[in-house]
């Protein structure tokens, strides 16, 4: 949706003009949350896709009873670890590439 059409849905609402005011200003900062969320993800690819796939692992592990969600937290946990060494590691031989 671009700009004049959330601004119109806005002003349709049955609602009192503060709270227009108010979802029109959290419209502007989620998009910029939004913005800068990718430019984060953007610029550390090699965490964002160990992250992803440690999601995708917690999820299927989530699904075995009884032990599965302290299993899905330790391939979150892992993957986090992984993604941040692959990304340090990415970041520094790019920094010595350069150098």
């Amino acid at each position: 949706m671009n700009y004049h059409e959330i601004v119109d849905r806005i002003k349709r609402l049955d609602i009192p003009a503060r709270a227009k005011a108010e979802l029109l200003m959290l419209w502007h900062r989620a998009k910029r949350l939004v913005e800068r969320l990718l430019a984060f993800l953007d610029a550390h690819r090699e965490f964002t896709e160990a992250m992803l796939l440690g999601a995708l692992v917690a999820f299927a592990l989530a699904q075995i009873p009884w032990i599965g969600g302290f299993l899905a937290l330790c391939g979150l946990v892992t993957a986090a670890a992984v993604g941040v060494l692959k990304q340090i590691h990415a970041d520094l031989t790019q920094l010595f590439e350069t150098a």
